[in-house]
């Protein structure tokens, strides 16, 4: 579904990605964990083309991006992957000035050019899905921040992904929302989605994934099931994490 080889990513002289070199294969739920300023959110942005690597090459579901190649195959090639792949951020990034449902359809009409019936059919029963099926036609402004969420989440599916990645879609959340939203990603993680998740919380990460990738300055340090990860970490690296997360 999904190798990277010898992805580098600078800023300037920064090197903010050193090397990453992994395969992940479909229906597989990884969950990308570590410190601030480790390089976890830029992986998953290169991987659907938001950020441009400066070296290496990443396949997604037989689509290769490679540094080297030219703008015009490069931009080919992130256009095929975005089309399979869906994105959640930390932000909702809804359109407040249109409702819940034109949201979750706005992509499928004008991206692949779907029939205005068919795309609301299909909007309609993702936002049944997430718990939203009331709230078609409210606009963003008068849903909660987990509610926001969940239609993002909606509107990421609306494309029909095989791939849907997650950079810490949860961290501008209340407490109190956060459940709501790891419930929804709990249940495509069960039915078999290709997940990458950049995440703050342990106990999902240790209770859904299949897989930990622990970053730290840019490197992965471990890969791991997760319960070799939180009960026996390999590195000192990840101990230390480990320690500071779980200590109060």
């Amino acid at each position: 579904m999904i190798d990277i080889k010898g992805l580098y990513k600078n800023y300037g002289s920064h090197q903010v990605l050193k090397n990453l070199n992994l395969t992940i294969p479909a229906h597989q739920v990884v969950a990308v964990i570590g410190p601030s300023g480790s390089g976890k959110s830029t992986f998953l942005r290169c991987i659907n083309g938001i950020e441009e690597m400066t070296q290496g090459k990443i396949t997604v579901n037989g689509h290769e991006i490679d540094a080297n190649a030219s703008k015009k195959v490069w931009q080919k090639a992130i256009y095929a992957i975005r089309q399979e792949t869906g994105m959640v951020f930390q932000q909702f990034n809804l359109y407040p000035h249109k409702t819940v449902i034109e949201n979750v359809t706005e992509a499928p009409i004008v991206v692949k050019k779907m029939q205005k019936e068919k795309a609301y059919t299909i909007a309609s029963a993702l936002l049944k899905r997430v718990g939203l099926s009331d709230k078609e036609n409210v606009y963003p402004s008068q849903l909660s921040g987990g509610q926001q969420q969940r239609v993002a989440i909606a509107r990421a599916l609306a494309m029909e992904p095989k791939l849907m990645l997650f950079d810490e879609p949860t961290s501008a959340l209340d407490p109190e929302l956060v459940g709501e939203v790891l419930k929804v990603m709990k249940s495509l993680a069960e039915e078999g989605m290709t997940m990458i998740i950049v995440t703050h919380e342990m106990n999902f990460a240790k209770n859904v994934a299949d897989r930990i990738l622990f970053m730290a300055d840019g490197v992965i340090v471990e890969d791991a099931n997760p319960k070799a990860f939180f009960e026996q970490p390999q590195t000192n690296r990840a101990q230390q994490f480990l320690q500071q997360v779980t200590e109060f």
